[in-house]
């Protein structure tokens, strides 16, 4: 089957120029980083002065990682804008460069930024204090009920005692010349507290060996005799001790448990008896007989 070509004068231009303006579009360059012109500028006059990187970081205090991002045109390793634009200045004046000849480095402001006046929606996030009158408003707000606060708390401890409006009076000069003995008034009220005059006293001592002591032995004495002649002697004692001797003459000494009862024929002397290394006194009407009555209990 036959085919049928057509052919209309200047639609193959048409088409030609449509092709050629997608082409012409698509060559058009893109503008040029000015972090690159910077850069080279930067590098130009480094190299002019013979220092290399590390040299030009120790003099301007300026890290190498920095100065080489700048010489490079690397924006996304070099530090925010704050610190950068205090940079920047530094450099300028290191190389003699006009002020300002290196600002091109810095990253293009936001539109908010740019644009004065604009107006925001007011949150307290994004207030900033001692510059917009929200700021003020809210700062002198928050200090004023912090006041408030403080002087209620104030008076609730004062009323409950715990808080005094007066302050201390100081001491008369009297007493100022007076040495300084806080604790008199408490030890004479208190003589417990004193353990050091106490234990010079030996008075806990006797206590604790009060307390240790077997019951049993408590109240016990000592008996001793020093006969001067041959004597019968008959001793009974609370204790079960229970002794009789002929003849005796001499020092007999006896730890016994009283009430006990003594007889001795024929009656000693005045001082031979002894209990607890004291005389002990006869009976009355009975030389011969000694009695040493039972302890009286002790109060705790």
């Amino acid at each position: 089957m036959p085919r049928f070509a057509l052919s209309i004068p200047g639609f193959s231009r048409l088409l030609g120029r449509g092709n050629g303006g997608e082409g012409s579009a698509s060559e058009i360059p893109e503008p040029e980083d000015p972090l690159l012109e910077v850069g080279r500028r930067l590098k130009s006059e480094r190299e002019a002065r013979g220092l290399n990187l590390r040299q030009m970081a120790l003099e301007t205090k300026i890290s190498t990682p920095v100065l080489e991002a700048l010489e490079r045109g690397w924006r996304d390793r070099l530090p925010e804008g704050a610190y950068l634009k205090s940079m920047l200045p530094l450099l300028e004046e290191y190389l003699n460069l006009p002020g300002g000849s290196l600002s091109a480095a810095l990253p293009a402001e936001s539109e908010s930024a740019t644009t004065p006046g604009m107006v925001q929606r007011f949150t307290p996030g994004s207030i900033d204090v001692f510059s917009s009158w929200q700021g003020t408003v809210l700062y002198g707000a928050i200090t004023l009920g912090l006041i408030y606060g403080l002087n209620l708390q104030q008076r609730q401890l004062a009323a409950a005692n715990l808080l005094s409006y007066q302050p201390i009076p100081a001491l008369k000069p009297s007493e100022q010349a007076k040495p300084v003995q806080a604790g008199n008034s408490l030890l004479a009220a208190y003589p417990d507290l004193k353990p050091l005059e106490r234990a010079k006293q030996g008075s806990g001592a006797a206590a604790l060996r009060q307390q240790l002591q077997d019951p049993k032995q408590q109240g016990q004495g000592v008996l001793e005799l020093n006969l001067s002649q041959a004597s019968a002697l008959d001793l009974s004692s609370e204790g079960g001790q229970r002794t009789r001797l002929s003849g005796s003459k001499g020092q007999v000494v006896l730890q016994l448990q009283p009430p006990l009862t003594l007889s001795i024929a024929p009656a000693p002397k005045t001082g031979e008896v002894l209990w607890n290394g004291k005389p002990l006194a006869a009976l009355a009407k009975q030389p011969g007989r000694f009695q040493v009555p039972a302890p009286q209990a002790q109060r705790p």
